[in-house]
């Protein structure tokens, strides 16, 4: 697992170095999830790609599951991203549920939940960096699988998921009639 704070160095596409600084992430920032959601929903083609979370559900991530910051250089937040654990005691959040797992089997399944990046810092691969450290984080928490779902006119996410070996499983509605993959990796 990667020790946070964390600093690292990430290339864009056309080799351009940027510091980003990422934390663990608490209470202390409810209203900046809230204000980066707003930043993301209003920079969004086609407003389907996203499933909003609600205050009491942005409460909820804070208190309970694993969540990450990622500051820019300038101390902007460039991103952040949750992981639903599978030691967590409520698991009705749990993907597993789309796949009628028994209680057994979603105290082994991670739910890779959400990941947002602010559009000045796509292309740096802090979604993929990301997606390592939940990776990490579920595998030290005895997770033998990881689920997220990714809409399918969200190419950039789902194939930062497939690259590290993510399969897409399934394709239904969900959140209120949203066309989504579902994608699985067995640790």
């Amino acid at each position: 697992m990667i020790k946070m704070p964390y600093d690292v160095e990430l290339l864009n596409g056309r080799g351009e170095p940027h510091t980003f600084h990422i934390r663990e992430a608490d209470m202390n920032d409810f209203d900046t999830f809230l204000k980066l959601q707003d930043i993301i929903m209003d920079a969004l083609p086609d407003k389907d790609i996203y499933a909003p979370f609600t205050d009491e559900e942005t409460r909820d991530q804070l208190e309970n599951d694993f969540c990450w910051l990622a500051f820019a250089e300038n101390g902007d937040v460039a991103g952040v991203s949750v992981l639903v654990p599978n030691t967590k005691e409520d698991q009705s959040t749990n993907y597993g549920h789309h796949f009628n797992y028994d209680e057994e089997h979603l105290k082994r399944t991670a739910s890779f939940d959400m990941t947002m990046v602010v559009p000045e810092y796509r292309g740096y691969g802090l979604q993929r960096l990301f997606n390592k450290i939940r990776i990490a984080k579920a595998i030290e928490l005895g997770a033998t699988e990881g689920i997220t779902s990714i809409s399918p006119l969200n190419p950039y996410s789902y194939n930062n998921f497939l690259i590290l070996n993510f399969e897409i499983v399934d394709r239904r509605e969900l959140y209120g009639g949203k066309d989504r993959y579902l994608l699985r990796k067995e640790f």
